[in-house]
C-alpha cells in the first residue's frame, strides 16, 4: 500500500475513502498533497473491486483551500499552467465520488466538495468562497453549474461569504445535512449500499451523461477549456492579490487573512 504523507487511504466493502490529513493547516490544499489526491483517486480507479469514493478532511475542517503559506515561484505561465489536476481527476473519474463534509469547505475546498458527484455534510459545516476578498478568481468555476440558480452564485461570489451546511443544502449544493461526524457516515453508508446496486458500468455511463450537461452549462474541465485557469492568473496579479501575498511575507498567514476579510477594496 503506497504511503502518504498527508491522506489517509482505506478500502472497505468495495468503497475507498481518502482522508486529507493536514488538519494542523485546516487541511489546506498544498502541492504535494494535491499530487497524492490525484494518485489516491487513480489507485481506486485501477481497482476494480471499488465501486465509490468517499473524499473526507481529518479534524475540524473539511479543506481550507489553497495553502497560502506555500512559497509561490514562477511566471504568469507557471500560474496558468497551475497544477488543479485533483478537480479534474474527481470530474473525470469513472466512479462516483462522495464529499463527506464536517467542519469548513472554504475557497480551494469549498470547490473540491461542490465538485464531487454528492455532497454530504454535517450542521457545523461551512461553505463559501473568502479567497474573492483577496482579489482572485477561483481557478475552476465550479460554483455555477452546482447551484439551483445563478443567483446563488452571484450572493456566494460577490460576497465572499460563509453559508452554513443548511443555507448550502437549499442552494442545492449539498445533498443531505446531518446532526454530526456519527450522522455522516450512517448516511454516506446507506447512500453506498444503494449506489453498489446499480451496475458499476451504468453509474459511469450516467456520469459521464451527466458531465456532458454540465459541460453545455459552461463547466470546462479538459484541455480544450482554459478561460477560467487563465482569468485566475490574471486575477492574481491584481493589487488587492499582491497586496495579500505582501502581508503574508511580512507578518504571516493569519495576519493577510484577517486582512482579506475585513478591509475594504477598490
Amino acid at each position: 500500500m503506497t504511503a502518504y504523507n498527508f491522506l489517509e487511504v482505506e478500502t472497505m466493502d468495495r468503497a475507498t475513502t481518502i482522508t486529507l490529513d493536514n488538519a494542523d493547516a485546516l487541511n489546506a490544499l498544498n502541492s504535494t498533497l494535491r499530487s497524492e489526491l490525484v494518485e489516491a483517486l487513480e489507485a481506486a480507479e485501477s481497482d476494480d473491486d471499488v465501486r465509490a469514493v468517499v473524499l473526507t478532511g481529518k479534524g475540524r475542517a473539511f479543506s481550507s483551500g489553497y495553502d497560502f503559506g506555500e512559497e509561490a515561484s514562477g511566471t504568469m505561465d507557471d500560474v496558468i499552467e497551475s497544477d488543479y489536476d485533483h478537480i479534474d481527476a474527481i470530474y473525470n473519474l469513472n466512479l462516483p465520488v462522495i464529499a463527506a463534509v464536517d467542519g469548513y469547505a472554504l475557497a480551494g475546498g469549498c470547490n473540491l466538495a461542490l465538485v464531487c458527484d454528492l455532497t454530504f455534510a454535517t450542521d457545523r459545516s461551512e461553505f463559501g468562497f473568502p479567497d474573492v476578498h483577496m482579489g482572485e478568481l477561483p481557478p475552476r468555476m465550479v460554483l455555477p453549474t452546482a447551484v439551483d440558480s445563478l443567483k446563488h452564485a452571484r450572493e456566494l461570489l460577490y460576497t465572499g461569504k460563509h453559508i452554513s451546511a443548511g443555507e448550502a443544502a437549499d442552494m442545492g449544493l449539498v445533498n443531505q445535512v446531518v446532526e454530526d461526524r456519527d450522522g455522516l457516515n450512517e448516511a454516506i453508508e446507506a447512500e453506498l449500499a444503494h449506489i453498489k446496486k446499480t451496475p458499476g458500468s451504468v453509474v459511469k455511463l450516467i456520469k459521464d451523461n451527466l458531465n456532458d450537461i454540465q459541460e453545455t452549462q459552461g463547466y470546462r474541465a479538459n484541455s480544450a477549456g482554459k478561460i477560467d485557469e487563465y482569468l485566475f492568473a490574471v486575477t492574481s496579479e491584481t493589487e488587492a492579490a499582491h497586496r495579500f501575498h505582501e502581508i503574508v511575507e511580512e507578518d504571516g498567514v493569519n495576519a493577510a487573512i484577517e486582512w482579506m476579510n475585513t478591509a475594504e477594496k477598490d
